[in-house]
């Protein structure tokens, strides 16, 4: 990671401190990686970002068919568009260029779905307008399966 983070600023600050302080030492440590959005006239400047790692998610509370106690999944870690680009649709931008390495990911190793811990109930309902349902028992932790997410790209 090369670009400036220093000035990224989503109004969340635990984003903005993952981005700025963490992103970086995931990346080395092999735990995650981050992607991130530049503009073309300003090609340092992060304005969005979303990281993806593996994981396992109980299945407890997900609809649909009976799978095991748990599943491999693709963790959405974080998502953040900088405040001055909110509204621009970046967001959903970066959602579906997640998704789409997700699906490749998927294609190589057993991955059953996508999964997001929302940090408040506007991003709950951003990832909901895509099809992300959330678990009975954990409403902010949303699972999108997927046969879903081939379905969305």
């Amino acid at each position: 990671m090369k670009d400036d983070r220093s000035t990224f600023d989503c109004g969340t600050g635990s984003l903005n401190d993952w981005l700025q302080k963490t992103a970086r030492q995931h990346q080395e440590k092999n735990l995650s990686r981050t992607y991130v959005a530049v503009p073309a006239d300003d090609p340092g400047r992060v304005v969005g970002y979303y990281a993806l790692a593996a994981t396992l998610v109980q299945t407890d509370g997900m609809q649909g068919r009976k799978l095991p106690r748990e599943v491999s999944a693709v963790l959405l870690a974080r998502l953040a568009v900088d405040k001055s680009s909110k509204g621009q649709g970046l967001g959903g931008c970066l959602l579906m260029h997640a998704l789409e390495a997700v699906v490749a990911t998927g294609g190589i190793i057993g991955v059953q779905c996508v999964v997001v811990d929302a940090v408040d109930e506007p991003a709950a309902n951003f990832y909901e307008k895509y099809g992300f349902v959330p678990l009975a028992n954990r409403p902010r932790r949303l699972v999108l399966p997927l046969d879903t997410v081939r379905q969305l790209i």
